[in-house]
């Protein structure tokens, strides 16, 4: 098979596809309309999101909204694709499968709780176009033992055959954590594959997200979770870009929460604890959103994209949401990660 991307085809693509979505230039003109309607009205009527609104929006609850930013996602991710071939359309086919873990996750959860999943599939976010897995199948699945089989031939099938049926009932987040870790390796393998100078690159922005989930996970679980630190080590994310295996143990295994916070800013080169936490999520988000647009060519730069469009993503689920609650303005720009000027 060829190795084949085509740059300067994408790069024009990209510029041409970012007049039809949501700039965080426009985020100004958000904060001034009063409701959320308003502000779901102003950003389904742009081209790349609205084909994917198929009720009203004043029935939509944020479960509905998010799932449309996410499928907005996902079709920029699929017109990527239609210009590679080989070793790249494979890394970015395994990138849409990070939302084919999403639908997976969301049909295991009504099996396991022995729920209805008649109403499921207007959640799902998977590409249709190139996913493998048929979830009309698994839809119909009620026990882990069927939903298992019909997963056969799929990444997925040898860490579901490998989880004890009594754990995944006890602790669902055991499986997601596990089918997270499977998603990342592969990923980064598929990365290594390709060209030496997009491989150093992808490598990289991959390693970065990794670190980010990695801190988050390590830091949610010793504060919230009763779990010993042997389990935050196994059920983490591997070693990353920043984090070594040597520099995870090290994180996982501090019993002081605050001798944690400073070595996760040492170890990451960047400030994400600082005397209030309440914002680690958007700290962490804000880094990787930094990291990623800083100096991004080629490889970088459709990667850089995606990571914009995400960041856009949640930025505009926290103009929303701060509408619904009433906070100011002032407060709300305080949940932006992609901007930091209106």
């Amino acid at each position: 098979m060829s190795e084949f991307v085509s740059y300067q085809a994408l790069e024009a693509k990209i510029r041409a596809r970012k007049r039809i979505l949501l700039h965080p230039s426009e985020f100004r003109k958000l904060l001034e309309l009063s409701n959320t309607n308003q502000i779901l009205d102003y950003i389904f009527k742009k081209e790349a999101y609205k084909k994917f609104v198929d009720y009203s929006i004043k029935d939509m609850h944020r479960d509905d909204f998010e799932i449309v930013l996410e499928k907005a996602i996902v079709a920029e991710i699929e017109k990527m694709i239609g210009f590679m071939s080989g070793v790249y359309k494979d890394f970015f086919l395994c990138i849409l499968q990070r939302y084919e873990l999403h639908d997976l996750n969301l049909i295991l959860r009504a099996v396991i709780k022995d729920e209805l999943k008649d109403k499921i599939s207007k959640y799902f976010i998977h590409s249709e176009k190139y996913s493998s897995i048929d979830f009309n199948k698994l839809l119909h699945a009620r026990t882990i033992e069927e939903f298992t089989s019909l997963l056969k031939g799929s990444i997925y099938y040898a860490t579901m055959i490998s989880t004890n049926k009594d754990g995944i009932l006890f602790r669902e987040w055991h499986l997601e954590m596990k089918t997270s870790e499977l998603y990342y390796s592969i990923l980064i393998k598929k990365a290594n594959k390709l060209d030496e100078a997009d491989k150093k690159i992808a490598t990289r922005l991959v390693g970065e997200k990794i670190d980010r989930l990695n801190i988050e996970w390590i830091y949610r679980a010793k504060k919230y979770y009763d779990v010993s630190n042997e389990e935050i080590l196994i059920y983490s994310l591997g070693k990353g870009y920043k984090l070594s295996y040597t520099r995870m143990k090290n994180l996982c295994y501090t019993e002081d929460l605050e001798k944690f916070k400073l070595l996760a800013n040492k170890y990451l080169n960047y400030t994400v604890f600082e005397a209030n936490n309440d914002l680690l999520e958007k700290r962490l988000d804000k880094m990787l959103y930094e990291k990623s647009t800083k100096n991004a060519s080629k490889i970088g730069n459709l990667l850089s994209y995606i990571v914009s469009l995400e960041t856009i993503q949640e930025d505009i689920i926290a103009i929303i949401e701060g509408k619904r609650y009433d906070l100011p303005d002032i407060e709300i720009k305080k949940y932006l990660v992609s901007t930091s000027n209106i």
